[in-house]
Order: C-alpha cells, then sequence, then structure tokens
C-alpha cells in the first residue's frame, strides 16, 4: 500500500468517525434537553428514543471492536495484510441497519402521533381514528406484509455479506 492510498482510506475512516460522532451527539443532545425538560415527548416515547440512543452509543463501542481485531501484532510481525473480523464487521452493519430502522419507526411514530391525527383533517383524514380504516384496508395489509417481507431479505442479504477473492 502506498502512502496516497493510505491516506486516502484514513480520510473515509476519520469521516466515518466523525459523522457517527456528530449523529451521537444531534441525537442525544436533543433528547437530553427534551427528557430533562419534560415536555415535548409522549409518554412511550422516551423509553424508545432512549434506547435507540444506547444502541447509538454501542454502535461505536462496536465500531472499535471491529478495528481491534484487526490491530494485532502477529499482522505486524508476519507483514499480513490487516484483515477485521467479517463477524464484528457484518454486526457493525446490522446495528447500523438496525439504528437506520428504529429511527424511521420513530420519525413515522411521531407523524402519526394521534394529538395530531385527531385535530381535524389531515392529510385528507378526517374523523377520530382516520388511520384506523386505512390500516384495515386489504391493499394496505398486503403491501405493508410485502414490505417487510422484502425489508427482511434486503437485511439478511446486507447481514451475510461476501468476502470475494477469498479462499
Amino acid at each position: 500500500m502506498t502512502l496516497a492510498e493510505f491516506k486516502q482510506i484514513f480520510f473515509w475512516e476519520y469521516m466515518h468517525r466523525l459523522l457517527g460522532r456528530m449523529i451521537g451527539i444531534a441525537f442525544v443532545g436533543p433528547l437530553a434537553y427534551f427528557a430533562l425538560r419534560k415536555r415535548r415527548l409522549t409518554p412511550g416515547s422516551l423509553p424508545f428514543l432512549g434506547s435507540l440512543a444506547l444502541l447509538i452509543g454501542g454502535q461505536g463501542v462496536l465500531g472499535w471492536y471491529m478495528v481491534k481485531s484487526g490491530l494485532r501484532d502477529e499482522i505486524v510481525i508476519n507483514r499480513e495484510v490487516p484483515r477485521v473480523s467479517q463477524y464484528r464487521l457484518a454486526a457493525h452493519l446490522s446495528m447500523a441497519l438496525l439504528l437506520y430502522v428504529g429511527m424511521l419507526a420513530a420519525a413515522l411514530r411521531t407523524r402519526t402521533d394521534t394529538r395530531w391525527a385527531t385535530q381535524g383533517t389531515w392529510n385528507r383524514l378526517t374523523g377520530a381514528d382516520p388511520w384506523k380504516e386505512v390500516l384495515q384496508n386489504p391493499a394496505v395489509r398486503r403491501f405493508r406484509r410485502a414490505a417487510l417481507a422484502l425489508s427482511c431479505l434486503v437485511f439478511l442479504t446486507a447481514f451475510s455479506g461476501e468476502r470475494s477473492g477469498v479462499s
């Protein structure tokens, strides 16, 4: 590996770490503020968002644990190509996908919050519980099952991965 190649890899890894830290601060900071003020959070959202905050911290720890697997003395002594554990890498990616799904669920939860859905017309829906009739529609139920199955397949594909060129 040349110095220029190393610099390029180091740059992307460093930016990856900074982005992870910024995401953690951008999520945990406002969550702590609103939790301490006891405002603007629905009763059930604090444990859910708190678990997402713990997952963000766990993602950082898992990333460090993954990188640590490639920093062994025998690699330097035997002049081997450094490689991280593919299992730890898969776990790191899986946790990132889980975090993404959790944050998407939190956003959808906020959007369908009953305080907003029951006040007048909202997305052309009226009534006390407009989502109930929409979610009972057979076409929506089929779509929901298909979307869930497709999401599971995408997760399984990303988690299993492939290490090409390795025998």
